[in-house]
Order: C-alpha cells, then structure tokens, then sequence
C-alpha cells in the first residue's frame, strides 16, 4: 500500500491547463503571460472559472513563473509541482475536497482514459486531458468550485512558498492500514497486482483500481482521508 505515492499522477485533471495561459514571455520588457478563462461568456462554467482567473491574473509573482515555460512537459511538471505543494500546505478540508472531486470524475472517464490515471507519465496527453475536461464539465458546481479553488491555492503555495503543514507518519500508516482494510481477500489480490505494475495491468483493472481507491479514501475517517488525500496528491513521499 506504501506505493499509494505512485497516484500524484492524478494531476491529468487539470482542466485545459495550456489554455489557461496566453501572452506573454520570458524577455526582458515583456508581461508575463495571463491566464484566460477557456469558457465563453455564454457557458454556465464562464463565471465559476473566472474568479479563477481573476485571482491569478492579479497575483504578479504567479503569473511571472509561467513567463517562458511554453513547453508541455515543463509545463506539466510545473503544475505537478504546484499540485504536490498545495498538499503538502493547503488545510485538510480543502485537500480532501479536491480529492472529491476527482472521484467524481473518474467514473465519468472511459476506460481507457480512466486507466491512465494509474499509469507513470511525464506530459499531458490529449486524449486524456479532453476526456477530463468533458467530465469535469458534468460535475456538480460545487466540484468546479472546489478544485478550482484548491489548484489556485496550490498554485500559490508554491510560488509564495507558503510553510508545509508538519507531517504526522502514524496518521499516515493508519490511513494506510484503514485503506488496505477495505480490500479484503481477491480484491486485496487485485489491487496489489495493478500497484505492483501498472503498466502492464489490464485497462479494466488500472480503471477499477483508480477509481475504488479514490472514492474509498475519502469515505474513511476525517484523519485518513486528510492523510491519504495528501499521498494522492504527491504531497507525501
């Protein structure tokens, strides 16, 4: 179970995240980018995701450290980066909510694309990223709200380094005990099979394991849903 960590590849659901970003470069004279709000004025998403925006466009010191970053995979790896901070930093509540919100999307996922969640990667993948986006799209408001709020603020945590919450191992090893005690026998089995490798597991089986594991963590005690919502998030190595 200690190789939960493997799941901060979790950051997929970054909504469109290059489409956040426009303008702007890394040359003396020139603005840093700004972030824009993918929706049109018309969407019912429009005004939810601008308060995002507006937030970040009025932070200088966030938006200056995506100035020059205009490949993928810096990109990505920046915001995995802000991802894990923001667990690392970010308070309990706000930390568990954004894992709710992931496990409502997954199941929203084809299978496929919910498979890759569990899988190592280094870059966004289109296919991925667009099939997130659509399911992001079909959560309740509250959902949008409060990943939105928690990738902000994980942002932020980052570039303003912002003090880490202190670390608690045994709440982390009775999250891992409380975890492992859902997967009694076969599914035990099946679980440990899919963390062993997940490259080579089954689509139906990396899926299932994603996405029982995400809702499962956040049906536990306040203290292991805090604790592994922070592993999910590669807060904790």
């Amino acid at each position: 179970m200690k190789k939960l960590v493997w799941l901060v590849v979790l950051v997929a659901v970054v909504v469109g995240a290059k489409e956040f970003l426009s303008g702007g470069g890394s040359l003396p004279g020139m603005s840093p980018p700004r972030f824009e709000n993918p929706y049109p004025a018309s969407s019912p998403l429009h005004a939810q995701h601008q308060d995002f925006i507006d937030r970040a466009n009025a932070d200088e010191k966030l938006r200056k450290r995506f100035a020059g970053i205009m490949t993928s995979k810096g990109l990505f790896a920046e915001l995995k980066l802000a991802l894990a901070r923001g667990a690392q930093s970010l308070e309990g509540p706000m930390v568990v909510s954004a894992t709710r919100a992931m496990a409502a999307v997954i199941p929203r996922l084809p299978e496929r694309s919910c498979a890759k969640l569990m899988r190592p990667r280094d870059d966004f993948d289109p296919e991925l990223e667009r099939d997130v986006r659509a399911a992001f799209e079909r959560l309740p408001p509250r959902h949008h709200k409060n990943f939105l709020e928690f990738y902000l603020r994980a942002l932020q945590a980052e570039v303003h380094d912002a003090p880490r919450v202190a670390r608690d191992p045994a709440a982390r090893e009775r999250a891992l005990v409380h975890l492992g005690e859902a997967y009694p026998g076969v599914f035990g089995q099946r679980l440990a099979g899919v963390l062993r490798d997940p490259l080579r597991a089954s689509d139906e089986d990396a899926c299932w394991a994603i996405n029982s594991m995400t809702h499962t963590s956040t049906q536990l005690d306040p203290e292991s849903a805090e604790a592994l919502s922070r592993l999910l998030w590669g807060g904790e190595g």
